[in-house]
């Protein structure tokens, strides 16, 4: 038992190497990486029926950073949660990019760890057709870009979101961005999880509940879901009416201090 927890924590190493490598490559300008950064969160997070993922194996407690902004159904233009986009200067002309939010929090913005669950099946693209979550994109990419595991009707909505503009963005001249936002997507999903591995090494065993305030999952379909604060903000009654669709789980909300001035947010069980 103790070999074989050795060779684990090895292979955990590796693919941590082997993630932190096929950022810097992406961050180079290589964006075809985030096949590879996919293959390797796919290692580490996904359990299937043959087999379990890294984590669990490894029984790494982790909490999950959501860098995400707030998801609201009922907004009529698509989203894209993890994204920005910009124009740039590109070989003296101006083309308009995806590129990954990895400055977070900007501005107010809010960043809320999350359990596992919660994390990897919150919506972070709606093309107003689809929802997307981090486990959709994530084994989307890392089964060779919709390769013999995808189901034909995902692969049929990814083609929509990556090759056909299904986000609908462009500039005042027609102009659509010229990369992949799920590559993107990819980079930052990354960025949260090493994140998230390096801060549950502090733990988060301090942590304040607030009471008085609440939180909840609004599930779009049996697994798909994103998170929705109740006592926080005021929403209208054609919003009301949309999220009161889905069906709901109680969260609790928490604050930890991990007393260096940094604080986050936790939302859990």
């Amino acid at each position: 038992m103790k070999k074989q927890r050795e060779e684990l924590e090895e292979y955990w190493n590796d693919q941590l190497d082997y993630l932190k490598r096929s950022i810097d490559y992406f961050d180079q300008g290589h964006e075809t990486e985030a096949r590879r950064i996919a293959n390797s969160l796919r290692i580490i997070l996904h359990d299937t029926k043959m087999s379990r993922s890294l984590v669990k194996q490894l029984h790494r407690n982790i909490v999950y950073l959501s860098s995400s902004y707030l998801y609201t159904p009922s907004n009529l233009l698509p989203s894209w949660t993890l994204l920005q986009v910009q124009s740039i200067i590109k070989n003296g002309n101006l083309v308009l990019k995806y590129l990954p939010n990895l400055d977070f929090p900007i501005g107010n913005q809010r960043l809320f760890f999350m359990t596992f669950e919660d994390w990897w099946n919150e919506v972070i693209f709606d093309d107003k057709n689809n929802v997307f979550t981090r486990r959709d994109i994530v084994l989307f990419v890392a089964n060779t870009d919709g390769g013999a595991h995808v189901d034909p009707d995902l692969k049929k909505s990814f083609a929509l979101l990556t090759k056909y503009n299904s986000l609908g963005i462009s500039d005042l001249n027609g102009t659509q961005p010229q990369n992949n936002p799920i590559y993107q997507a990819i980079r930052v999903i990354a960025e949260e999880f090493l994140i998230s591995v390096n801060d549950c090494l502090s733990g988060l065993k301090t942590r304040i509940c607030y009471k008085e305030r609440q939180f909840e999952m609004r599930f779009v379909d049996e697994n798909r879901r994103y998170k929705w604060p109740t006592t926080d903000m005021n929403y209208s009654p054609e919003t009301m009416e949309i999220v009161s669709k889905h069906k709901v789980q109680s969260r609790k909300l928490y604050r930890q201090d991990f007393g260096n001035g940094k604080k986050v947010e936790y939302i859990g069980l």
